[in-house]
C-alpha cells in the first residue's frame, strides 16, 4: 500500500506539471482565442497527457516484461484520453455556460466559469488517469 501511495504522490507531482502546461494553453486557447471549453480543453490536455505518458512510465511505474511496444501503450492512451477528454470536456462546457448563464452581462464572472469549469473537472481526470496508467504500465 506505502508503495502504490508513493506512486500516486509522483504521479501528482508529474501531473501538476503537465497540468501547469495544459492549464496555461487552455487559458490562452478560451479567454484569449475565445474557443468553446470543449475544443480548448481537449486540445491544451494533448501535450500534457503526452508529458504524463511519457515520464510516468519510464519513472514512476514498475516496467514489466510486456511484449506491447511503448509507443503502441501510448497509442491506446491516447484513444482512452479521447473518450476521457470527450466527456469531461462536455461537462467542463456544461458548467461554464450553466455559470455563464446564470452571470449574464457580467463578463468577468462569466470568464471565471470557463476557469473554474477546468478546476472542476481536474481531479476527476488525475484520479482517473492514475488508475488507468498504472494498469497499462504494470499490467498491460
Amino acid at each position: 500500500m506505502k508503495a502504490i501511495f508513493i506512486q500516486f504522490i509522483k504521479f501528482f507531482g508529474l501531473s501538476g506539471l503537465g497540468w501547469c502546461i495544459d492549464f496555461s494553453l487552455y487559458l490562452i486557447l478560451t479567454l484569449i482565442c475565445g474557443l468553446p471549453v470543449f475544443y480548448a480543453n481537449c486540445i491544451s490536455s494533448i501535450p500534457a497527457v503526452t508529458l504524463v505518458f511519457f515520464v510516468s512510465t519510464r519513472k514512476i511505474f514498475e516496467k514489466n516484461n510486456s511484449k506491447i511496444p511503448l509507443f503502441i501503450k501510448y497509442l491506446i492512451y491516447v484513444l482512452y484520453q479521447f473518450v476521457l477528454l470527450t466527456g469531461v470536456s462536455a461537462l467542463g462546457q456544461y458548467i461554464a455556460a450553466w455559470i455563464t448563464a446564470w452571470a449574464g452581462n457580467r463578463m468577468l464572472i462569466a470568464k471565471a466559469g470557463k476557469i473554474f469549469a477546468k478546476l472542476f473537472i481536474t481531479p476527476i481526470t488525475m484520479v482517473i488517469n492514475f488508475i488507468v496508467m498504472k494498469g497499462m504500465a504494470e499490467k498491460l
